[in-house]
């Protein structure tokens, strides 16, 4: 009898072993969005057909996003991957939508992530590969999903976490609705304001602060990469003392953060951290614009 690998290895070999084809490879796709929190996700064409150079169409953050799903048997080459993402991103202008989620069961190292970013520029590009995808099929909310096309039935620990997960969502249900019957005009104001998204939580100060030192790291880290670019072509000079301390303050960000978390921004994400440090520095008490790093 063969028994399931641990560790999620399972899930993690069945999808890159995939053999079922595109269309249940573009309904797996739009279910992994919906889980990512996408919204009116609209598969193109899985029966087969012209897809308009996307197979699915989502919202997320206010912006419009194309979904391309690509599922081969096994694992292929970085350049047969790069040219499929590169053929897929071509719906991006065709669709006029602002990014693209390229979903893969293929495994990409964190360098052949940055550079499918950067072939993306200046729009916005999100990967889902298969080390991602394997960890959100193995969420407890997504078993079902998991079952129905991987055909990986769940061990007693996985229902255990399952039923664990599911009485939480009933009792959060069960104090909503306890809520509707104590004060009615809390409830409708949490229901407009989505209550789920957190959107009236009350942010302490250590959370401020934490998010204060994140935004201000990525933003001095791209401002410095912007030098080492100018100062490798020889179009500015640098103090080599100084320069050698900010080389290792860089690595510290990337060892922080992750360097797939570091850029490259499309305008919009370069507006949006930026954005995000101005508003969060006038909370505490600086001016507006107060973008030094």
């Amino acid at each position: 009898m063969n028994r399931r690998r641990a560790d999620g290895d399972e899930t993690w070999n069945r999808l890159l072993s995939w053999t079922k084809g595109q269309k249940p490879s573009e309904r797996l796709a739009a279910h992994i969005l919906r889980a990512e929190g996408f919204k009116s996700v609209d598969p193109s064409h899985p029966f087969g057909g012209r897809d308009g150079l996307k197979d699915i169409i989502a919202l997320k953050d206010n912006i419009q996003w194309i979904g391309a799903a690509y599922f081969p048997k096994g694992q292929k080459s970085f350049k047969e991957i790069k040219d499929k993402f590169i053929d897929d991103s071509k719906g991006i202008e065709k669709n006029d939508v602002s990014g693209m989620v390229f979903i893969t069961n293929q495994e990409l190292t964190l360098g052949e992530r940055q550079e499918l970013r950067k072939l993306g520029k200046p729009k916005t590009i999100e990967i889902y590969h298969l080390e991602r995808i394997a960890g959100i099929l193995d969420a407890p909310a997504n078993y079902g999903i998991r079952l129905e096309f991987l055909d990986i039935e769940l061990t007693k620990e996985e229902q255990l976490s399952f039923f664990a997960s599911r009485d939480k969502t009933i009792s959060h249900l069960s104090n909503k609705l306890e809520t509707l019957m104590i004060d009615y005009s809390t409830f409708k104001r949490n229901y407009e304001y989505n209550e789920s998204s957190d959107i009236l939580k009350e942010r302490s100060e250590d959370e401020i602060n934490s998010f204060l030192d994140e935004f201000t790291d990525k933003i001095w880290y791209d401002r410095h990469q912007l030098l080492k670019s100018l100062d490798e072509e020889k179009s500015t000079n640098v103090d080599h003392e100084i320069w050698a301390d900010a080389v290792a303050a860089a690595k510290k960000v990337e060892d922080r953060y992750g360097i797939e978390n570091l850029g490259p921004y499309s305008d919009f994400e370069w507006g949006m951290i930026n954005g995000k440090l101005s508003t969060l520095r006038w909370i505490v008490g600086l001016e507006w614009d107060m973008l030094d790093t």
